[in-house]
């Protein structure tokens, strides 16, 4: 096993006091504080090569369980074991194979062009010369920055800075690779850049990536597992689709039916199942079964002039399901 992380838990002592000089007051000989459970009891076990996504809605742990894996932080309780290696122990041998890319924080000198902090990295991680040339050059062509090379990180745009910022932590050729909101605030085309990136990555040199996000279509396009935090606590660890068809099985059939087409035949289907029809269109959201069945009824008696079957979007299932998922697990 490549990662394994056994009943790990992380708790914050905070300092708390009432707002305003009666409340600075008080608490100048009578402080409080209170023990904030950022994790509880996690386990989980990662294949090397994977790609895991964990979800979780602000507060849920999941920068946390990021900065334990790479040893930022002790936890409390529990054990992280990644490649033999205990992360907060901080061996020389397990940084060169680890890193870490935070959406929030920055990494790269941010007067200097990119290629400086390159070239800084490189000496770091003793890199040769050759490997890291050709590292560079493949990294910049498939993240196509190689014209900003030379220019000053602060005046690169926000996506730019970002893909300079995944190349700085690939230049080593990790075998683990943290990504914490590694899209935040980039435009759809950068977005789409990124999540090409990492799969491409992955395979080639299989490379195992942990990453977090708010944005589903990242987990759903570049994670097949998905972790799933809720107030610290671990709710769900498997395939992602099996997931988002736990919360919501239905799916959406639109069938148009062709011009001139008597639809007197629709009325005795009205009642067995639930649709919606506006100017020859039947639109029906049900679980696959009943849509089959539906479907399967319509064609006895039409030939549709078209039909299409869609998912719901995943990011309204998502959102019902962060409201209350003690309903769906």
């Amino acid at each position: 096993m490549y990662i394994k992380i056994s009943n790990l838990t992380k708790s914050f002592k905070m300092f708390k006091r009432s707002a305003g000089l009666k409340g600075a007051f008080k608490s100048f000989f009578n402080r409080q504080y209170t023990n904030f459970h950022a994790l509880k009891n996690i386990s989980i076990e990662i294949n090397k090569g994977e790609i895991v996504g964990i979800l979780g809605e602000n507060g849920a742990g999941k920068t946390t369980l990021i900065k334990l894996m790479v040893g930022l932080l002790h936890p409390t309780n529990g054990e992280v074991i990644i490649d033999g290696y205990n992360p907060w122990k901080r061996k020389h041998d397990y940084l060169k194979n680890v890193a870490i890319v935070m959406g929030q924080k920055n990494q790269l000198w941010w007067d200097i062009p990119a290629s400086e902090s390159f070239l800084l990295n490189k000496h770091i991680y003793q890199i040769e010369d050759s490997k890291y040339n050709e590292t560079l050059n493949e990294l910049v062509d498939l993240l196509d920055v190689r014209d900003k090379l030379d220019v000053q990180v602060r005046r690169l745009s926000l996506g730019e800075r970002m893909k300079m910022e995944i190349i700085a932590s690939l230049l080593h050729r990790p075998s683990l690779v943290l990504l914490d909101e590694p899209t935040l605030g980039l435009d759809v085309i950068s977005q789409s850049k990124i999540r090409e990136f990492v799969r491409y990555y992955n395979s080639k040199y299989n490379a195992t990536f942990i990453i977090t996000s708010h944005y589903t279509k990242d987990i759903q396009e570049m994670c097949q597992r998905v972790l799933v935090l809720n107030n610290g606590s671990q709710i769900y660890d498997g395939l992602f689709n099996d997931l988002i068809k736990a919360i919501n099985p239905e799916r959406r059939l639109v069938f148009e039916f062709s011009e001139g087409t008597d639809l007197k035949y629709i009325d005795s289907l009205d009642g067995k199942f639930e649709f919606q029809i506006h100017d020859s269109i039947l639109t029906a959201q049900l679980p696959e079964s009943q849509l089959r069945e539906l479907l399967s009824k319509l064609l006895e008696k039409f030939s549709p002039q078209s039909m299409s079957f869609e998912d719901l979007p995943v990011e309204e299932t998502m959102r019902s399901f962060f409201q209350s998922p003690e309903d769906y697990l």
